[in-house]
C-alpha cells in the first residue's frame, strides 16, 4: 500500500471540507468530525452501523442531555429502563433508600406516561444513560446501558429541558445543608509570638 499517494488524495479533500464548513459558519467539534468521517467510510463499503454522532448530536448542547422514552410496552428502551428499577429493587432491602427511590420512579413514569433519562456517552453501538434516583439535580444514579439500534424509530427523542425545570419533579432533593460554625476565641499575644506568628500592628510599630 502506498500511503503517501493515498495521502495526497485524501489531505486535499479534507482541508476543502473544512474549509467549506468552516464559510457555512458550522460549529465543528474535534470529535464529532472524526465520527463523521468514520460513518461515511463506513457507509460507502456498505459496512451496518448505528451512527454514534447522530445520536450524540441530538443530545448536545445547553438542557440538551435528557431523553424522553414512552411508556409503552412495546417500546424496548422503556423496558429494559422498568427493568432495570425492578432488579434494583429486588435485590435491595425494602426499608432501604434505593427500595423507595425505584418504587417511586416506576411509578412517576407510569403515571406522567413516560420516563427520563440523562445521556452520557456513546461508542461502539451502545448508548449509556443515567437514571437519576434522587432527582435531576443530583449526581447519584443508576447506569443503563442501551443498543443503538433499540435507540430509532423515536424510542428515544429529546426531552427538551431538565425534568426539575419542567416541572417533572417534586423539587424537594437532599442538599447538604450543613453551615460552618465560626468559633472566635480571643487570642493573647503571647500565644501568637509562642508559635511565631507576628500581628500587623506589630510591624507597623516596629
Amino acid at each position: 500500500m502506498d500511503i503517501q499517494s493515498i495521502r495526497e488524495i485524501i489531505f486535499p479533500k479534507v482541508h476543502d471540507i473544512i474549509t467549506r464548513l468552516e464559510e457555512d459558519q458550522h460549529e465543528i467539534k474535534l470529535t464529532l468530525l472524526r465520527e463523521i468521517f468514520n460513518e461515511a467510510i463506513n457507509c460507502h463499503l456498505n459496512i451496518s452501523h448505528v451512527s454514534n454522532v447522530s445520536i450524540k448530536a441530538t443530545f448536545s448542547g445547553r438542557g440538551r442531555a435528557w431523553a424522553k422514552v414512552n411508556v409503552d410496552n412495546n417500546n424496548p428502551v422503556w423496558v429494559k429502563i422498568r427493568n432495570t428499577l425492578r432488579h434494583e429493587i429486588t435485590v435491595s432491602d425494602n426499608n432501604s433508600n434505593i427500595f423507595r427511590e425505584c418504587s417511586n420512579m416506576i411509578d412517576i413514569f407510569e403515571s406522567t406516561g413516560f420516563a427520563w433519562m440523562r445521556f452520557s456517552s456513546s461508542s461502539k453501538g451502545f448508548s449509556r444513560f443515567q437514571i437519576r434516583t434522587k432527582g435531576s439535580k443530583l449526581e447519584d444514579h443508576i447506569k443503563i446501558r442501551i443498543d443503538n439500534m433499540d435507540l430509532l424509530n423515536n424510542n428515544v427523542v429529546n426531552l427538551e429541558g431538565v425534568p426539575h425545570n419542567l416541572g417533572l419533579e417534586a423539587g424537594i432533593f437532599e442538599e447538604n445543608t450543613a453551615v460552618k460554625e465560626i468559633i472566635d476565641i480571643p487570642v493573647d499575644a503571647k500565644d501568637l509570638n509562642r508559635v511565631g506568628i507576628i500581628k500587623i500592628e506589630d510591624l507597623l510599630n516596629a
